[in-house]
């Protein structure tokens, strides 16, 4: 039910509590008094103004705390009422539903908790209260079940709203909208984000509709910041594509036969409508910090060039990602006056007033479990780069990378056969490679350089002299050849294009003697042109083949290694400041390696428990563990990574397959790549160890926070309001007395956010700012600069 109209001010003032009372005074009268100091629409910039500057503008005025923060668990001020100038909005990941399946929910909780509190029926009344309380106008969820949604969710149909769930996914995005308020106009469903127009409905002919547009985000996890990147941009897209439609759609209406007023009109106005539209991104990023998905939303553009601090090597785009939306504001950073991209709040907690709040308050697992992660770790890798470290094992004829596979491949190498693999070798390897890289652009040079006399590409014809010559003149005053003039120059040895040097280099090439040059002495020509294109850096590549061992030659063994490295650089699992993908036998041993002291006593008591001989698990042993920790055999990370060791024992050997203890290790090495910290502490608990205890007291060690829920809004929209993520009650419940997430009391790992907004605020700051002395030019100058 909406709440009478009231002011926001007095609204505020009402439910502010005393300990936010002094921390929020100074927003509650800055967020109007600064609003003449608010940069106009990328729209409306004079025609010399830069986007930088005006990028740069509107970062200057988001550092300065503006809105208010409002008290947690209390209805969103949400300015339902006669003029619909504002909504309000919650985004909150539940926690997949473990109503039929979803077993493992209950292993995210301390064992302290009751088991009936980990069941669904306590989650989803916990869930239910929250979502009511805030009388959001839009609910957010990530997270939710597509097989149990319906019934999941009831409570939201009985409350006024609509929905969208995304089609696709175990864990799905729904938005949820009042029906009274909004009306769907379209939906996207895009990899790991739900994209929803909404028309927010005027009450009278005096008003006009508004499209909102709302991005929700369960983006990627992990050490998967392009995958990020790309979903957020992609969502962005599909916005763009609707405008695009409703432009052609207005054009298509202009250009028929006999236009219609009517239908004209109606094509205006919806163009009108969804170029004036607001636009909402929020959701669990899965990151937080100076991530690219930020630099999008904010700058409005990630370069190809550009990297994550968490992931210095690796690159985000092959090409420059962009919008044309302007820049978007974090509503949380206008509120707290500050960004988590600034690096302030990672040790912090929350029982001081001002602090931004953590969005994900866990149990700090990992330090218990892992070894930081130190700089340049892991397993050895090329620096080849993908595609060449790929065609070299085509070229070499690896899939597998097993010992019989790296034996041919040796033999192959080592031409002259005398065991060792020198310099000569390696190099002739590296051209080839780069040929078969570079393979289907020889073919198109090869036609290209033939086409146009005769009519014809058969190889029984071919280019006489005069007209090798003349393809050769044209391509070297050709700008866009200059790369491929200097290899054929190069492989040619032409240095002033001489006649004489002409007929040398045709002579050369005409190994038949015919006086014909034909597409198999060209083919020969154009892999020495890429040989010598590509040169230095095969050149560089073979040097480092050779780095690291001091000899001039490599041993059999030594070749294996470089093989080994190349194999890691195609499969291996990439790694971050804190993060680590699992993906070959050499990453599993780099993450053994990081397991502390108290893991490996953890896995060694327990697996001697387990085994009856001390040395390995038999078939029967592991099932008892498996249904010991998961309740049933067939599911759960540890029944796939034991299953997939015993079956390829089984199928190398007639003996029983049994688990060594390095195979052991291997499996928990393989779930915590995952992040499961918290089902490797309840496994090993159920089992008899429990590492908690072992924990530090002090309580910037006992969690791992993270800033992964977000609300961004674009420019057409002014943000009135952020709202707490805990009460008071419940922050000290969690800090003082370490009862982090999911707990008995909330249903989830992550807290959600929600935030107000205005439709008319930023207009109004904008007439301000148009009606002051200092002009629009100065202003921008004066906060770029």
């Amino acid at each position: 039910m909406h709440r009478q109209p009231c002011s926001l001010l007095d609204e505020c003032s009402r439910r502010l509590s005393p300990r936010f009372a002094t921390v929020n005074a100074r927003y509650l009268h800055t967020s109007y008094r600064s609003a003449s100091a608010l940069p106009p629409l990328s729209a409306s910039l004079d025609g010399d103004a830069s986007q930088s500057s005006y990028y740069a503008a509107t970062a200057t005025i988001a550092s300065t705390p503006a809105v208010p923060i409002l008290p947690a668990r209390q209805p969103l001020p949400s300015f339902a009422d006669a003029s619909r100038d504002g909504f309000s909005l919650l985004s909150w990941n539940i926690l997949l539903p473990n109503s039929r399946d979803n077993w493992w929910c209950h292993k995210q909780y301390s064992a302290e908790v009751p088991l009936e509190k980990r069941q669904w029926p306590h989650r989803r009344r916990l869930i239910k209260e929250r979502i009511l309380q805030s009388d959001a106008d839009v609910v957010c969820i990530q997270e939710a079940d597509g097989e149990t949604f319906e019934e999941d969710f009831d409570f939201m149909r009985e409350a006024g709203y609509d929905h969208v769930l995304h089609r696709k996914f175990r864990f799905r995005c729904a938005t949820f909208f009042r029906r009274d308020q909004f009306v769907l106009e379209n939906e996207g469903h895009k990899d790991r984000t739900l994209v929803t127009a909404l028309r927010c409905k005027a009450l009278n002919a005096a008003q006009q509709d508004r499209i909102l547009h709302i991005v929700n985000c369960h983006l990627s996890g992990g050490a998967a910041p392009e995958r990020r990147l790309r979903q957020v941009h992609d969502g962005l897209e599909q916005v763009r594509k609707w405008t695009n439609a409703a432009e052609r759609n207005l054009a298509q209406q202009r250009k028929n036969k006999r236009p219609s007023p009517k239908l004209v009109a109606a094509a205006e106005l919806a163009l009108q409508e969804y170029e004036g539209a607001a636009i909402i991104v929020c959701g669990d990023f899965n990151s937080d910090g100076n991530s690219a998905v930020r630099k999008l939303l904010v700058e409005g553009c990630v370069d190809s060039e550009w990297r994550e601090p968490q992931y210095p090597d690796l690159q985000l785009t092959s090409k420059r990602r962009e919008h044309t939306f302007g820049a978007f504001v974090d509503a949380a950073e206008l509120a707290y006056g500050g960004n988590v991209a600034d690096g302030d709040y990672g040790d912090a907690h929350s029982l001081s007033g001002g602090i931004r709040p953590a969005t994900y308050v866990v149990p700090n697992l990992a330090s218990l479990l892992l070894l930081p992660l130190s700089e340049g770790e892991g397993p050895p890798r090329t620096e080849f780069g993908m595609q060449i470290a790929r065609s070299l094992a085509a070229t070499l004829d690896l899939k597998t990378f097993c010992e019989t596979e790296i034996d041919v491949a040796f033999r192959r190498v080592d031409q002259d056969g005398n065991g060792f693999i020198d310099g000569v070798e390696i190099l002739t390897l590296l051209e080839d490679v780069y040929v078969a890289t570079y393979g289907q652009q020889i073919e198109q040079e090869r036609n290209n350089f033939f086409r146009g006399f005769g009519g014809s590409n058969r190889a029984d014809e071919g280019l006489t002299k005069e007209q090798f010559v003349s393809r050769l003149t044209a391509l070297q005053q050709d700008a866009e050849g200059e790369r491929k003039a200097f290899g054929l120059a190069k492989g040619l040895n032409l240095q002033t294009l001489s006649e004489q040097e002409m007929e040398l280099a045709f002579a050369e090439l005409d190994l038949d003697g015919n006086g014909i040059l034909d597409e198999d002495e060209y083919q020969t020509l154009l892999e020495k042109v890429y040989v010598a294109i590509y040169g230095d850096e095969i050149e560089r590549q073979r040097a480092e083949f050779f780095a690291g061992f001091g000899e001039s030659a490599l041993t059999k063994e030594q070749f294996t290694e470089r093989l080994q490295a190349l194999h890691q650089e195609i499969e291996g699992g990439r790694t971050g400041s804190e993060l680590a993908e699992v993906r070959t036998e050499a990453d599993v041993e780099t993450m053994m390696a990081r397991f502390t002291p108290l893991l490996q006593l953890a896995l060694d008591e327990v697996f001697d428990a387990l085994s009856s001989n001390g040395h390995t698990l038999n078939e029967e042993e592991v099932n008892d563990f498996l249904i010991n920790t998961n309740g049933e055999l067939g599911r759960g990370g540890t029944f796939r990574h034991t299953s997939a060791i015993l079956k390829r024992k089984a199928e190398s050997s007639s003996v029983p397959p049994e688990l060594t203890r390095l195979d052991w290790y291997g499996v928990f090495a393989r779930e915590l790549s995952e992040g499961k910290w918290w089902q490797v502490v309840h496994d090993l608990q159920v089992c008899g160890f429990d590492v908690r205890p072992h924990h530090s007291k002090s309580s910037g060690d006992r969690f791992y926070q993270g800033w992964l829920d977000y609300v961004y809004a674009s420019q057409k929209l002014g943000c009135l309001g952020v709202q707490d993520v805990l009460t008071d009650e419940e922050r000290l419940r969690v800090y003082r007395d370490g009862d982090a997430l999911p707990n008995e009391w909330h249903p989830s790992d992550h807290l959600p956010v929600g935030a107000v907004f205005s439709w008319t605020h930023l207009r109004s700051r904008l007439d301000q700012f148009s009606s002051s002395s200092t002009s629009r030019r100065s202003f921008m100058k004066r906060t770029s600069g």
